[in-house]
C-alpha cells in the first residue's frame, strides 16, 4: 500500500497536531509492504527521499486570499506530485493552507482526514460564543455573530468566506473523517460530516522516573496563543503568589503572544517566579521538574497531548473544564478542573497542590494508572490502517 499523508505545517517542531502526523508516520514505514510519503508546506522549499517541502506566502493576506480561492501554480505543483507518486490512499491532516488548490489536486483518490481541531467547525477556530461560553453546536446561522469574538467585521467576514467554503469543499472531497475524542466526533457528525471516527491519538513512551513532584513548581507546555488561556494562567498565577510567594512556573512554547507575555510578567513584578522556555522536542525532563502540567485552554481542545504525556510521567493535570478536558482529567482523582471564566478558580487548585504534596504525588500515580489503560500504539495504528483499506474498497 502507498499512503500519502499530508499537512500544513511539515516540521516536527509544532503542537500535537504535527507530533501525531509524524508519529504516524515513523509507524507505518515499519509496516511490511507500505510505501509513505509526507507532503506540507514551509519557508523554504525542501525535497527528501519520502517527503516534498513546498514554500508559502509569508503574506498573511495572500494567505487568507489562497484559502479561499483556488492558487493555479499551487494547484499544478501539487497535482504533479500526487500523480508522481500516485498514493493508493492519501491521509490528511491539517489543511489551511492553499486548501482549494490541494482538495482539487487530489480528486480521483481515496482520502480520509484526522481533524486536529474545531477550524470544520468554527471560522475562529476556538468554537466559543462572545461570552467565551462553549457553543453547543458548533457555528450555524443562528449563532454566526456570536463566533466573532474581537475580529474586525472585514476580517471576520474574509474568515467567514474562507470557512464556509473549505467546509463544502472537505465535505464533497473527504469519504472519511477521524477525530481524537469521542466529543470531537460527536461535532463532527452534528454537523454532517459523516462519516466520522473516534480513533484515540497516539501515546508517547512511558519513560516513568520515578522521581517526587517537585512542590511548588507547575508547568505550561503549548503555544503561547490567546485561545490556550495563558494571560488567564498569567493572572491566576499572580494571585496564587499572593498567598504562596514561593511558587515557580515554567512556560515552554513560542506564538505570536510571547513578548506581550513576558511584558506583563515584568508588569506584575513575578518575573523571578517565571522561567520561560522555548519550544521543547523532548519536554520528558520538564514533567519530571514539576508537581503539576497546567491545560487553561479557554478554546475548545480536539483533545490535548500533553495531558496523556504528563499522565504518562505520573504527573497530575489542573485543566480547564470544558472541551474533552474533563473526558480525560478525573476531578481530585487523576487532576484538578477549574472554570477558566471564574476569577480566582485556577489559583485555588495551584495552592491546593502546592499546600499538599501528597495529593500531587496521589493524583499522579492514579493518572499514570489511568494512562496505563489507555489503547496502545499498535493498536491505534491497527484502526487507521482498516480506514485506509475500507477507503479503498469503497472508492471506484
Amino acid at each position: 500500500m502507498k499512503i500519502l499523508l499530508i499537512t500544513d505545517h511539515h516540521s516536527p517542531c509544532g503542537g500535537g497536531a504535527e507530533k501525531h502526523f509524524f508519529t504516524l508516520k515513523e509507524l507505518l514505514k515499519n509496516q511490511s509492504n507500505t510505501e509513505v510519503f509526507s507532503l506540507g508546506f514551509g519557508s523554504e522549499p525542501m525535497i527528501g527521499d519520502d517527503f516534498i517541502i513546498l514554500k508559502e506566502t509569508s503574506s498573511k493576506i495572500l494567505r487568507q486570499w489562497w484559502r479561499m480561492f483556488l492558487n493555479p501554480t499551487k494547484y499544478w505543483q501539487l497535482r504533479r506530485i500526487i500523480k508522481r507518486i500516485h498514493p493508493d490512499i492519501i491521509h490528511l491532516h491539517n489543511i489551511k493552507k492553499y486548501t482549494p488548490a490541494l482538495l482539487k489536486a487530489t480528486q480521483g483518490y481515496p482520502i480520509l482526514q484526522t481533524v486536529h481541531d474545531f477550524g470544520s467547525l468554527c471560522p475562529t477556530q476556538w468554537n466559543v460564543h462572545q461570552d467565551l461560553q462553549p457553543c453547543q453546536t458548533g457555528w450555524s446561522f443562528r449563532c454566526v455573530w456570536q463566533h466573532r469574538r474581537n475580529y474586525s467585521f472585514i476580517a471576520y467576514l474574509a474568515l467567514l468566506l474562507s470557512f464556509i467554503r473549505m467546509k463544502k469543499l472537505l465535505k464533497k472531497s473527504v469519504t472519511q473523517f477521524i477525530a481524537p475524542s469521542p466529543l470531537l466526533t460527536h461535532y463532527l457528525e452534528k454537523n454532517h460530516f459523516h462519516p466520522a471516527t473516534f480513533i484515540f491519538p497516539f501515546n508517547v513512551p512511558y519513560i516513568l522516573t520515578h522521581s517526587q513532584p517537585k512542590r511548588n513548581h507547575f508547568l505550561y507546555l503549548g503555544q503561547l496563543e490567546k485561545q490556550k488561556g495563558i494571560f488567564i494562567l498569567l493572572q491566576e498565577f499572580y494571585y496564587a503568589l499572593q498567598k504562596n510567594p514561593d511558587l515557580i512556573l515554567t512556560i515552554a512554547g513560542n506564538g505570536s503572544q510571547e513578548k506581550i507575555l513576558k511584558e506583563k510578567a515584568r508588569q506584575f513584578n513575578i518575573e523571578n517566579n517565571i522561567h520561560f522556555l522555548n519550544w521543547q522536542k523532548n519536554p520528558f525532563e520538564l514533567y519530571e521538574n514539576c508537581s503539576a502540567i497546567i491545560f487553561p485552554s479557554l478554546g475548545l481542545e480536539s483533545f490535548g497531548l500533553v495531558i496523556i504525556e504528563a499522565m504518562a510521567q505520573a504527573r497530575a493535570v489542573i485543566g480547564s473544564n470544558r472541551g474533552p478536558t474533563p473526558w480525560l482529567v478525573e476531578h481530585e482523582k487523576t487532576g484538578l478542573l477549574f472554570d477558566p471564566l471564574k476569577k480566582g478558580d485556577l489559583a485555588t487548585q495551584l495552592l491546593k497542590l502546592s499546600e499538599s504534596p501528597v495529593l500531587a504525588e496521589t493524583l499522579g500515580k492514579n493518572a499514570f494508572e489511568k494512562a496505563n489503560k489507555f489503547p496502545k500504539n499498535s493498536e491505534i495504528l491497527a484502526q487507521i490502517m482498516a480506514k485506509y483499506r475500507e477507503a479503498i474498497l469503497l472508492s471506484p
